[in-house]
């Protein structure tokens, strides 16, 4: 049996990391893997995120909110979370993957740059969305991590589905993919081996998990304004 943990990267490595993705997905290469370890919505025309049925609900996890407590049934482990204030934001999407590891915490992951930042970086570099450009360089340093663990299986499927329209038009040249979210932050507060009991917790303190609680794509169009409008 494997816990499996999604590796982090630091600041600096993430925007190295970032900007050799961009640059593949702009090209039409193929992405790189994620490494395992062993044990009020905002102004912009949103666009439908119908899922792709999936019968299997393949990636699916049992999450149970109880309170301030966050309970996710993975197959071999429990995990416990404490969720922190509620919040609302756009996130501009640079990478992202469903994860489909049936231990691991977090069920999908996106490199999300804040609607804030990207208004800055706009003003700067009106090319920063393009990855050979040097605003989209720099821009990677405001890059955010999100493991996240979806409230609700249609939730899942939606982000799974916002994923691969980001890899669909990152693969053409086409436009970005934003998307507006409702969540909180979570804090793990035990991952336990359901048939030992050992606690695991260790081995995922540093990540940054969200609570995600609504999801919604926006176009690339209302991302590419966001440094003029407002």
């Amino acid at each position: 049996m494997q816990f499996e943990v999604s590796a982090l990267y630091s600041r600096t490595t993430l925007g190295l990391v970032l900007c050799a993705w961009l640059c593949a997905a702009c090209a039409g290469e193929e992405e790189p893997r994620r490494v395992t370890v062993a044990p009020a919505a905002d102004a912009g025309e949103e666009e439908e995120m119908e899922p792709r049925e999936d019968p299997a609900m393949r990636g699916c996890v049992d999450v149970q909110l109880e309170g301030d407590v966050v309970v996710e049934h993975l197959q071999n482990f429990t995990a416990k979370f404490t969720v922190g204030a509620a919040y609302t934001r756009t996130v501009m999407l640079f990478g992202g993957m469903a994860v489909e590891q049936p231990n691991t915490p977090s069920r999908a992951y996106i490199f999300g740059l804040d609607k804030a930042d990207a208004q800055m970086m706009a003003k700067k570099y009106p090319d920063f969305y393009l990855c050979s450009s040097v605003g989209g360089q720099e821009a990677a340093s405001y890059i955010r991590v999100y493991d996240m663990v979806p409230a609700t299986c249609l939730i899942h499927q939606q982000l799974v589905a916002a994923i691969r329209r980001f890899d669909e038009n990152a693969s053409k040249g086409g436009d970005r993919t934003s998307l507006y979210l409702e969540g909180s932050p979570l804090t793990v507060t035990s991952v336990t081996d359901d048939a030992s009991g050992q606690d695991v917790s260790a081995q995922v303190s540093d990540q940054q998990f969200h609570l995600i609680t609504s999801v919604k794509q926006l176009t690339g169009e209302s991302l590419l304004k966001f440094g003029t409008t407002n």
